[in-house]
């Protein structure tokens, strides 16, 4: 695939583009590593943290909600049948209460929905990740070698041809 001459006149601009590729692939595969650890610590996060935290969650508003249901019985109880405002102000707790487990369970859901849903949709990110490391590891060393190559023969080529007339 050659474009005619490269007129290079100097090894030193090969030797500046080996040392940017070196760069260049150093930060490359440290960004890789940055994100399969930053996907590790998600997946971390919502199978862990978050199902755990959303569990205590449920339990505590299931808690709410039996401690809301027993003072709705005992006004209602004591109030022998008329609709009081402490009926009412219990029963509006007693509704409050309910809302908060149905929330709590409904988060507690799409955490374990999202978390498996983010393994498989990372297990792609992470298939193509994967084959870029793989092709680090295929074509840097071979260009960083045929750099080598290149700066060996331009030297040589520079030792023995004629210096230029000017």
């Amino acid at each position: 695939m050659s474009h005619g001459p490269a007129r290079i006149q100097s090894p030193d601009i090969l030797r500046i583009f080996r040392g940017r590729l070196v760069v260049y692939d150093d930060a490359t595969r440290n960004a890789l590593m940055g994100v399969d650890a930053t996907l590790k610590r998600t997946a971390e996060w919502l199978k862990g943290e978050q199902q755990l935290h959303w569990k205590k969650e449920l339990r505590r508003h299931e808690n709410a909600v039996n401690l809301a249901q027993n003072e709705y019985n005992r006004v209602k109880m004591s109030a022998s049948g008329s609709a009081s405002n402490a009926v009412l102000d219990a029963k509006k707790v007693l509704d409050k209460a309910k809302r908060l487990k149905e929330e709590a369970e409904k988060k507690l859901d799409a955490t374990k929905r999202w978390a498996t849903r983010f393994a498989a949709d990372t297990e792609k990110l992470v298939a193509a990740v994967r084959s870029f490391e793989v092709l680090l590891d295929e074509t840097t060393p071979k260009a960083l070698s045929r750099l080598d190559r290149m700066v060996e023969n331009l030297e040589e080529y520079l030792r023995t041809s004629p210096p230029e007339a000017t």
